[in-house]
This record gives C-alpha cells, sequence and structure tokens, in this order.
C-alpha cells in the first residue's frame, strides 16, 4: 500500500533523526545561545525500535528511501549496529539508504557504511574558509570534513552531495568559491535558503534566495537543467563543461509542497508531516512502542489516519518564523 495524502501526493520517502546531539553549533542549526534541555538517553528510540519502524515503512507503505539524520547521526553511539541491521534489510526491500552528517566524524566510518549500502551521502559544507567555518559551526574542523569528502570521493559515493546553507553578509561571498571546489569532481553542491528555525536568529536580511544564487552563478559559468531530477525537493543543473552538478533548494522563496514525499522521525520518535509544523497531528512512537503496546495493523492505520491531517502547503514566512519549539537538531531537516 502506498501512502497517499488527500492532496494526491504519495509519500515514499522517510528521514530518521537519531539523536539531537551535535558536534557542531550551526548558527542556522544549533546556535550556541540556543535554549534547550538535551533529550536523555532513554527517550530516545532504541535500536530494536528504530528498526521495527523501518521495517514497518518498508513492508506496509512501500518507502523506497530512508535518510538516517541528527543532529549529527554519528554522534550516536550504537549507530553502526542499526546501520547494519538496515543495511540487511536491502536483501528484501528494494529501497535506498542515506546519510546527512557535518562530515567531521565520517572519515573513519565510511567503509562500514559503503558495506551496509548507505548510497546517498549528503555532507554540510557551509564554508571554504577556515575562519569563516569556525564562525558559522563554533568548530576549527574544515580540515576533517574536507578529508572526509576526499576519501568518500575516492570510495566512489557517487553523486556525492554537499549542502551548503546560503545566509546575506556571512557566507553569500563563497558561491562562486563552492563551484570551483565541485567543478571538475563528481559532485553536485546543493545551495539551501536560509530558513527560519526556533531562536537560530533568521532575519530578511540574512535571507537570499534561490533566483538571486543562481543569478551570481550565471554570471560566469552556463547552466543546463538535468533532464532527469536529482530530487523532488531541489532544482537541479549541470554545469555545462564540467563533471559537477548544482542543485537549488528554495523551500522560502519557492515552495515545493505540491510534491512533498518526506515524513520525519524526530529525535523524540515524534513522525512530523511538515518541517515547518508546530506540534500538531504528530504520533508519538516512544509512546506507541511502550505504553500503548499496539499491533502493527494499529499502528499502520494510525499512520494512514495522521497523514490525512497534512496541509497542502506549509505557511507563510512570517508564520513560520515565529513558531516555537520547532528547533533544526531534533528534527533532522
Amino acid at each position: 500500500m502506498k501512502l497517499i495524502d488527500r492532496f494526491n501526493r504519495v509519500h515514499d520517502y522517510l528521514r530518521i533523526s537519531l539523536t539531537d546531539k551535535c558536534n557542531l553549533n550551526c548558527i542556522y542549526c544549533n546556535p550556541k545561545n540556543l535554549q534547550r534541555t538535551l533529550i536523555n538517553q532513554t527517550e530516545l528510540l532504541s535500536n530494536e525500535e528504530l528498526l521495527r519502524l523501518v521495517k514497518i515503512f518498508l513492508q506496509s507503505f512501500e518507502v523506497r528511501k530512508i535518510r538516517f539524520t541528527g543532529g549529527e547521526p554519528l554522534a550516536r553511539k550504537d549507530f553502526l549496529q542499526l546501520f547494519e541491521e538496515v543495511g540487511r534489510l536491502k536483501k528484501d526491500y528494494d529501497f535506498e539508504i542515506g546519510l546527512t552528517t557535518n562530515g567531521t566524524l565520517l572519515k573513519e566510518n565510511l567503509e562500514a557504511l559503503k558495506k551496509f549500502w548507505f548510497n546517498k551521502l549528503n555532507i554540510s559544507l557551509d564554508s571554504l574558509d577556515p575562519n569563516k567555518f569556525t564562525a558559522i559551526t563554533g568548530s576549527d574542523s574544515l580540515h576533517s570534513v574536507l578529508r572526509s569528502i576526499d576519501k568518500a570521493l575516492s570510495l566512489k559515493f557517487a553523486p556525492l552531495k554537499l549542502n551548503a546553507v546560503i545566509i546575506r553578509n556571512i557566507n553569500d561571498d563563497e558561491i562562486l568559491d563552492f563551484i570551483e571546489f565541485i567543478k571538475d569532481k563528481d559532485m553536485n553542491i546543493r545551495f539551501i535558503e536560509f530558513m527560519p528555525f526556533t531562536n537560530n536568529a533568521w532575519s530578511k536580511d540574512g535571507f537570499i534566495s534561490s533566483s538571486e544564487i543562481r543569478n551570481i552563478i550565471e554570471q560566469k559559468y552556463q547552466l543546463k537543467t538535468l533532464d532527469e531530477k536529482l530530487s523532488l525537493v531541489s532544482k537541479d543543473y549541470e554545469l555545462i563543461g564540467y563533471k559537477g552538478k548544482i542543485s537549488f533548494i528554495s523551500s522560502i522563496s519557492d515552495h515545493f509542497c505540491d510534491s512533498c514525499n518526506r515524513l520525519r522521525i524526530t529525535a523524540k520518535g515524534k513522525m512530523k508531516l511538515c518541517l515547518f509544523s508546530n506540534g500538531e497531528n504528530e504520533i508519538d512512537f516512544r509512546r506507541i512502542f511502550r505504553e500503548e503496546k499496539l499491533s502493527q495493523n494499529e499502528i499502520e492505520d494510525r499512520i494512514i489516519k495522521a497523514l490525512q491531517m497534512k496541509e497542502e502547503k506549509h505557511s507563510d514566512i512570517d508564520s513560520i518564523s515565529r513558531i516555537d519549539q520547532n528547533e533544526m537538531i531534533s528534527i533532522g531537516g
């Protein structure tokens, strides 16, 4: 059975946040002044519970892509055991496994990820300048990220995707530097619009649209729309004359709600229908597994009913910027 909402959108992509912990303090996600209480280890879904959840979506709802996020997913102590078990499911189900990571803990785990069938790798990279990288992330670890990228390329993770959140007067002067970095590599740089989350100091002054970023790039390079889209949520382009690819994710200026195929499991084990929802209509899988102890049929029925509450599109930017308790660090983006 396919998961279809009342607007006829098929949901076959599940994003799972493994933890709200991260070793970086990126200004748009986990700023140092963010007032929050870290989730206790016992509040996280266990590996067994996560595996049960994954199986339900694969068996019952024909999910074709599962991505693990955080916080920083590799900051979870037992992640390799979980990834190995999920990888084994490839024998029985046709689905892709992905990981979104900040790259600082990645290098020593790449062989295992390859072995466990992780074929979709996204690495955050918001600056190529060491000083600016430190200012954005709170950590002098650019060299670790770049080494992870080099090793991922050598192990043939392709297309390797880099995520760059562009903020005006912070890193928008590096847009062409990013192009230079990827143009001769089998790599996809994805320029992501700065989005408002609780206490991340989002402002209209810091916002720069995907169309403006594209205009900057086209002053020097020629772009050609890719016939086959890399993603339902991005606009993808070939960099004419070069190997690298470019994508734009315009969540704010030109939302892609009409093609949304995603469901998100937060670090607290709740199913979130939209990245910008304010907590309504969430399913609490931790409670379902530990207290209600529902059967698989009952869980499936609850998921189906919850999906019918998904809105056609997210609210306007002013409303989104006022949502409380919507920290990106525990949603996973």
